[in-house]
């Protein structure tokens, strides 16, 4: 067996980035415990955002809510009744955040790009260059 000499391994300088997806309404994240706190008050984002970025997570995500969410044949209430707009979200968390960034998935199918463009600019100047852009698609029916 021959034995590799360990200064003739490469050594990257690698990192390992963390974030956070806080998933905001959806019928698996609501419970029924009132300690589990509301999935809407923009306290609870702060809190989360505010955790994270003293845990030294890299970023913070939210996701768009264009579609609306069912449970059992049935449309889910708080969809309608009070889903943040994510981008809206996280202009409030840049407020309250110093260093962790603030990430909107942003649906390429449904959003015109001029005006999806001028909102993530928009997050990205009052982030001071914090502001990031997952981009999905969907066909998914419900959007």
């Amino acid at each position: 067996m021959t034995r590799t000499d360990p200064l003739d391994v490469p050594r990257p300088d690698a990192q390992v980035h963390f974030g956070v997806f806080f998933q905001g309404v959806n019928h698996w994240t609501i419970w029924s415990d009132p300690a589990s706190g509301s999935q809407i008050d923009p306290a609870n984002f702060r809190r989360v955002a505010q955790t994270a970025e003293r845990g030294l997570f890299d970023a913070f995500f939210l996701g768009e809510g264009l579609r609306l969410r069912e449970v059992d044949g049935q449309i889910h209430d708080l969809d309608i009744t009070g889903r943040p707009d994510a981008i809206t979200q996280l202009a409030a968390l840049a407020a309250v955040t110093d260093r962790i960034g603030l990430v909107s998935t942003s649906n390429t199918t449904f959003n015109e790009p001029a005006d999806l463009a001028r909102r993530l600019s928009g997050l990205d100047l009052l982030s001071e260059g914090r502001a990031g852009w997952n981009v999905v698609t969907t066909d998914n029916a419900w959007t």
